[in-house]
């Protein structure tokens, strides 16, 4: 199921978005056309190989999803994802939204429940130019804290894909933000998400 407003994918979740509050849809819609269509992709290309073949972006998380909830006995969880990530290519718009969030519950004894959610995949365009990106590489840590509190922290370190057929993408992490929370009793609820990332676009050999 999918969120229209947020292009988000939930797979065993409730029926309505945990972020946008409203209903899922079996299909998403089309993405529309990107308002930012000041360079072209031959012009984008043109730009890379300029720079020697490769060019680095700076992101900045603009939007987080979340998500809390709870299970018996005294089990708190809690997900949090980068739901778009923006920046900048020499006056070009550089924007991302996550369309896939992966997620798992864990719990230990006794009583501590670790949430973790990251973003599994991207899709959004640099100049107006389409690109998807996939995590290959997933953070994970687990803490707790006396008494009986589980903190699970998850968020994507890499992410990889490609921009047309000329150009790949890898999107690196750099920053991760970090919440951590409880209420009563003995429940815990750690996240964490994205929140910078270095986007370098290469251009491919062949090319």
């Amino acid at each position: 199921m999918f969120c229209p407003q947020c292009r988000c994918e939930f797979v065993g979740w409730a029926d309505k978005c945990p972020d946008c509050h409203i209903s899922l849809v079996e299909e998403l819609p089309p993405i529309p056309e990107a308002a930012d269509e000041s360079i072209s992709y031959e012009a984008l290309v043109d730009l890379i190989r300029e720079n020697g073949g490769q060019l680095k972006i700076d992101l900045s998380t603009t939007d987080v999803g979340m998500r809390r909830k709870g299970g018996f006995p005294y089990l708190g969880y809690k997900f949090a994802w980068a739901k778009r990530m923006q920046g900048d290519l020499k006056g070009n718009v550089v924007d991302l939204t996550t369309t896939r969030v992966g997620r798992e519950k864990k719990w230990s004894f006794p009583y501590q429940g670790h949430g973790y959610a990251w973003t599994k995949r991207m899709e959004g365009h640099v100049g107006g130019n389409p690109l998807t990106l996939t995590a290959n590489k997933v953070g994970r840590e687990k803490r707790s804290s006396f008494p009986y509190r589980g903190y699970g922290f998850a968020w994507a370190q890499e992410l990889t894909g490609e921009c047309g057929d000329r150009l790949r993408v890898d999107l690196l992490v750099t920053d991760v933000g970090r919440k951590k929370g409880w209420s009563f009793p003995y429940s815990g609820y750690g996240s964490a998400w994205a929140n910078e990332g270095v986007l370098t676009l290469t251009l491919n050999e062949q090319s």
